[in-house]
């Protein structure tokens, strides 16, 4: 019973404020309505009260219309107010007989029509017949009828304004302020007029949030509501010069900018000739400007809402579908160019290989010109004279001397022994550099092929990573953009990206000032709560006036890296080399490559290795589609043998789904729920074949589970050791049982030849 009457009492309470705030906002919208009645222009017109009584939402309809009807009545002896108060109860009367109707009462031309006839109507009947005024009415009711416009269109986007106005919407919002800033011009204190005081104070203002666009127009509407009201005709357009200049100084901070109005009002006085009240007019400007050095924090961030520009919010597809149907194209092309090197190069290997029987025709020709025992030799004895140039080319292969080479009988009947061997041995070097140079060229033209066939597979991908692995969250952009705002942080562009695996992530760029305090806890909670999402703290990059916020989903899982090598020489390079790093998307990646044998050339292949990989992986390419690169890329490195084993492991920070990927690598050591298993490859390592692929494994890990991913080096003596250790873990630091898995294997050596040792330990735990 307790808990319900705290509920019910809490329930008032938070209905007492709702109803008092509503209440204290009616009164605002009344006082409002009040001064903009008393607005005069062009000496006798007062339309305004009427503009905001016909555009008003239908909401703020009766507290509009009771405080224009005091403005009216209380001028209207000497002001012809009676005439307005006709035309205003005429417009609430056709407003509340049409209240059902809401797509008429919505619509700002209807509203401005029924504005523009109640006006005409009561004027005609007080018309005096002199055309001038008749004149006069017609500006007056197509003055009435775009402030209707204005005034409902302001109205409109502070009722469902969440992120920011739009430019347009800019414009009406300081449009209607001009017309309150009317009824100000003719109340002043010691001569100093309220209207064009706060009119200074709000180009100001302007400048400070809203930037140059915003404060040029805030000077152009207080120009054309000085020039309305007869108010210093000499010098109205300075206020324009005023909110040009204030905006162009506004990135200096309001010090620079309360100098520039001051400066624009000495050039007033300079070089325009006042016919009175030029002091009035400087002293305007400072009262404004000290105003507005005053204004403290929270009244800045209130200010900064009235100027806020609506954030461009990404959800467009349309550019993402473009690239991609280009990268397809892209990606047909060069799979067409591999399949034609293919081709190309199989029809040149059977025009360009070397036939061996030329080669025996040129050491005939070399050798027996002009021989008289020429055709004894190649004829008669042609099998014998064969088979003496075979046992010469045997012995060239051989690297053996072709003159102690047993050709007996064949130098009993040869005369020219020492020019045939010239001629075997120059022919056929000839011959072998030939067949090594096309052997060498083919597999040029392999690589090149699958290189081809590389990067149209990473094409690919991307154009598929494009389609199906992100799109834009509109609603959760703008509910992000609006949340921050309320926290007194401007946003200009905010984009919401969902990935293939439905996780969201936020890239806000925000504008900075002198008001702007950013709380990257109170960030993370109000974002949060705006797209239903548990983020984690944010990250920030600042430069001279804005910043880019990027926020992440919060994962369930961290990981403790620890990692141990050994060289096997010392003071050498360890061949083993391995990278880590998050891939963005909620993936902890894990690569460790070793190198052909150790030291420095070893260290080249496992670096090769596992720095591409990284890059590519990195850059969103796919795990086959990137080790086909890095193997072409291995092969292609240089003549000698190069190769390397790839071991990796990507770990899902949410759901702790492991997939294990290897190639050629030493097995893999998981303790999951205390028990300890492995996975083992049988594929060959990069940089043998031109087709390589992953050994595959996969595996869901929990809160405490360990996984280890070992160099050849750390399984000398099998992995069984590895697996005792590995269960018998208690409790210590990944880098702790990185140690000391590598200190142990390293005391199991009892060759001669140690190879380089690394062990990369990742523990799994809750992410607080």
């Amino acid at each position: 019973m307790k808990d319900l009457i705290t509920k019910s009492t809490a329930a008032i309470n938070q209905s007492t404020i709702t109803n008092i705030s509503a209440l204290s906002l009616h009164i605002l919208i009344a006082f409002i309505s009040f001064i903009a009645s008393r607005g005069i222009i062009f000496e006798t017109l007062m339309p305004f009260g009427l503009v905001f009584v016909a555009g008003c939402s239908s909401v703020f309809l009766p507290s509009t219309a009771i405080g224009a009807f005091v403005g009216y009545f209380i001028p209207a002896a000497s002001t012809g107010g009676f005439r307005y108060l006709a035309a205003l109860l005429a417009v609430v009367a056709i407003r509340l007989l049409i209240s059902g109707y809401r797509h008429i009462c919505d619509n700002s031309f209807f509203l401005g029509a029924i504005a523009l006839f109640s006006n005409a109507v009561t004027s005609i009947v007080s018309y005096s017949g002199v055309p001038l005024d008749l004149l006069k009415l017609a500006a007056e009711c197509i003055i009435i009828f775009g402030s209707v416009f204005v005034i409902h269109r302001t109205f409109t986007a502070l009722s469902f304004n969440a992120t920011g106005f739009t430019l347009d919407e800019m414009i009406c919002l300081i449009s209607a302020g001009v017309m309150v800033l009317i009824g100000l011009m003719d109340i002043s204190l010691a001569g100093i007029s309220m209207g064009r005081t706060t009119g200074i104070f709000l180009i100001l203002a302007a400048a400070r949030y809203g930037g140059a666009s915003v404060s040029s127009v805030c000077g152009i509407a207080l120009s054309f509501a000085c020039m309305v009201t007869s108010s210093y005709e000499n010098g109205i357009g300075i206020y324009a010069l005023m909110g040009l200049a204030t905006g162009v100084f506004s990135s200096l901070g309001k010090y620079a900018i309360s100098v520039s109005s001051v400066a624009s009002g000495i050039i007033a006085i300079s070089f325009l000739q006042f016919q009175n009240g030029s002091g009035l007019f400087l002293a305007e400007i400072i009262i404004a400007s000290i105003f507005f050095l005053l204004i403290p924090r929270s009244f800045g961030i209130y200010l900064s809402k009235l100027f806020y520009r609506a954030p461009i919010v990404n959800a467009s597809n349309d550019a993402a579908k473009a690239v991609r149907l280009r990268l397809g194209l892209a990606s047909d092309a060069l799979l067409g160019v591999s399949s034609t090197v293919t081709q190309v190069s199989q029809e040149l290997a059977k025009i360009n290989a070397p036939d061996f029987k030329s080669v025996l025709g040129f050491i005939e020709q070399d050798a027996c010109a002009g021989c008289k025992l020429r055709l004894h030799c190649w004829e008669s004895k042609s099998s014998a004279t064969l088979e003496a140039v075979m046992q010469m080319i045997n012995c060239i292969k051989g690297g053996e001397n072709l003159d102690t080479t047993s050709l007996d009988e064949f130098r009993g009947r040869c005369i020219r022994i020492n020019k045939m061997q010239d001629a075997v041995k120059y022919r056929y070097s000839q011959y072998a550099s030939h067949i090594a140079a096309e052997d060498r060229i083919q597999e040029v033209r392999q690589v090149v092929s699958e290189q081809f066939e590389g990067v149209a597979d990473m094409l690919q991908q991307l154009s598929h990573s494009l389609s199906a692995d992100e799109h834009f969250n509109s609603r959760a952009a703008t509910a992000a953009a609006s949340a921050l705002k309320n926290i007194g942080i401007r946003t200009e562009e905010c984009a919401a990206k969902i990935d293939s695996f439905g996780r969201m992530s936020l890239e806000i760029k925000i504008k900075l000032d002198d008001t702007t305090v950013i709380n990257r806890l109170q960030i993370m909670k109000i974002l949060s709560i705006a797209c239903e999402r548990n983020f984690s703290p944010p990250n920030i990059a600042k430069s001279t006036d804005s910043a880019i916020i990027t926020i992440n989903e919060h994962a369930n899982f961290r990981i403790d890296i620890g990692i141990e090598q050994h060289c096997a020489v010392a003071g050498s390079v360890c061949g083993d080399s391995y990278k880590f790093f998050n891939d963005g998307k909620g993936h902890f990646v894990m690569i460790l490559s070793d190198g052909m044998g150790t030291g420095g050339r070893a260290a080249v292949d496992g670096a090769m290795a596992s720095g591409l990989m990284t890059q590519l992986l990195k850059a969103g390419l796919g795990y086959d589609c990137s080790l086909k690169i890095l193997n072409s890329s291995m092969l292609f490195k240089s003549s000698d043998e190069s190769l390397a084993t790839i071991d990796i492991a990507s770990i899902d920070l949410f759901t702790g789904n492991t997939r294990l990927y290897k190639a050629g690598a030493a097995p893999t050591i998981v303790r999951r729920s205390g028990h300890s298993g492995k996975a083992e490859s049988r594929n060959l390592p990069i940089g043998i074949l031109k087709d390589v692929s992953f050994d595959r494994a996969g595996i869901r890990l929990r809160h405490g589970d360990i996984l280890l991913l070992l160099s050849d080096g750390a399984t000398f003596d099998g992995t069984e050791w590895i697996r005792e250790e590995l269960e018998a873990w208690q409790e210590g630091s990944a880098q702790d049982l990185a140690e000391r898995i590598c200190d142990s294997a390293c005391r199991r050596y009892t060759t001669s030849r140690p190879d380089d040792i690394t062990v990369m330990a990742a523990i799994l735990e809750k992410n607080v």
